[in-house]
């Protein structure tokens, strides 16, 4: 008889001892894994593992003892429904490879046992200690890895499932459909009977094709961090591109939050975010939502240097954001209330800058000082604006502060193009 052939006959003999006693094989390996591993204590859990650990001694006899190899053989249907189970459980994928580790540790020291009480030469009680061995180490990895993955789809699946069900219960509460707050809470994680801050957050260029949620949901935690809330954050995908966001916390520092971001993002020029204000409950959720979606009007229409982050709590945003959506009417109300400041020019936006300020300090050297202008210059550029307006400042004041922050928020958008200057032949300069 050749090596091989005394190798597999001994196999056999093993495989045949321990299919005699297949009861008390599987009462030790249970044994093992129930003592060692606290989570697997449910009933249900306990019976099903009983089954996974019975299918896998009968696979490992059978296979065993018909030398079979591994590629040709299938997982114990017991075992795959164990992993799907315990998946569904909530049970860590940990638990379910240390009971592999576990229940073999168990298996091979009855296999050696079987070994050490036949009466082989002791060089192929060797090599069969080490067949053995080797053998069941594969089996192990293999099986592992076939369930790990049947845990891993399921878990997967769970996950999607869930996210689908809190993405529908959010839109609900958006769409002002009655939904319980215990109810929302047990599929979101997150309270409604709190006070929230939304946020929209979106990745600005690429296109709908470039899937950059996980991108969106990493920076989530980041941000609750650098905005100092402890609270729960709910996050919901919108589209490939963008995402909404609710905080929930005090929110005693929210005046500082769009200041934050702003440092946060200095990294990430591509993301950009829209906060609301801090309001409470149900309603709060809607409102400060709303608010978020109506700012990030002003985002998108101004620059994006200095739209990277806005926020309704900015002052005089809100307003801002309802005019910007209506971008040509709020030109023409531009043009009748700045006349000539409308114009989107360096000249123009200096003055307009130095008018500004002058509305807010009331004080030529207050303005000087601020601006790092002579006082002089000061004083032209506001005699210069009351000149083209036709009127002093304090003749329709507000209108003249709201078009001046309009300009300053959204820059070119709302602004008319600089006029093209002819000389007196009403050609352009340079002979065009």
């Amino acid at each position: 008889m050749s090596e091989h052939d005394a190798l597999q006959a001994a196999v056999v003999q093993v495989a045949e001892r321990l299919r005699a006693r297949v009861t008390g094989l599987n009462a030790a390996m249970v044994a093992a894994i129930e003592e060692a591993i606290d989570e697997l204590d449910d009933t249900e859990l306990l019976g099903m593992m009983h089954a996974s650990v019975e299918g896998n001694i009968d696979t490992i006899i059978h296979v065993l003892r018909n030398d079979i190899p591994l590629d040709n053989v299938q997982v114990p249907t017991a075992a795959s429904e164990y992993a799907l189970r315990l998946a569904r459980a909530d049970v860590g994928a940990h638990a379910l490879r240390r009971a592999y580790h576990l229940a073999s540790e168990a298996l091979l020291s009855q296999m050696f046992t079987e070994v050490q009480d036949l009466d082989l030469d002791p060089d192929l009680q060797w090599r069969l200690v080490h067949h053995l061995s080797g053998w069941l180490n594969r089996y192990v990895d293999w099986v592992t890895r076939v369930v790990a993955d049947v845990y891993e789809a399921e878990q997967q699946a769970r996950l999607t499932r869930r996210a689908s069900e809190a993405s529908q219960l959010i839109q609900r509460v958006v769409d002002r459909e009655p939904v319980g707050v215990e109810h929302f809470h047990q599929v979101t994680g997150y309270r409604l009977d709190q006070t929230h801050v939304g946020a929209v957050l979106w990745v600005e260029g690429g296109g709908q094709a470039d899937d950059r949620v996980e991108d969106l949901r990493t920076l989530v935690p980041q941000a609750a961090r650098a905005l100092k809330i402890d609270g729960a954050h709910l996050f919901t995908p919108i589209d490939r591109t963008s995402a909404w966001v609710w905080f929930a916390g005090d929110h005693a520092e929210s005046s500082t939050y769009a200041d934050r971001l702003r440092r946060l993002l200095v990294s990430t020029p591509t993301i950009r975010v829209a906060l609301g204000s801090p309001e409470i409950h149900v309603g709060g959720f809607r409102r400060t939502l709303e608010q978020a979606t109506a700012v990030r009007l002003v985002a998108n229409a101004g620059p994006q240097d200095r739209n990277q982050v806005v926020s309704n709590s900015d002052d005089g945003i809100a307003v801002v954001a309802m005019l910007a959506r209506d971008l040509p009417a709020t030109r023409r109300w531009l043009q009748e209330v700045l006349g000539p400041l409308a114009v989107d020019s360096e000249a123009a936006e200096r003055t307009r800058e130095t008018v500004r300020v002058f509305l807010r300090t009331g004080s030529y050297t207050d303005t000087s000082e601020l601006l790092t202008l002579h006082r002089n210059t000061v004083k032209y550029r506001i005699s210069k604006m009351e000149k083209e307006r036709g009127r002093p400042l304090i003749d329709g004041r507000l209108d003249l502060e709201l078009g001046l922050h309009v300009c300053q928020v959204l820059g070119s958008a709302v602004l008319q193009k600089e006029p093209i200057r002819l000389d007196r032949k009403g050609r352009r300069p340079g002979g065009g």
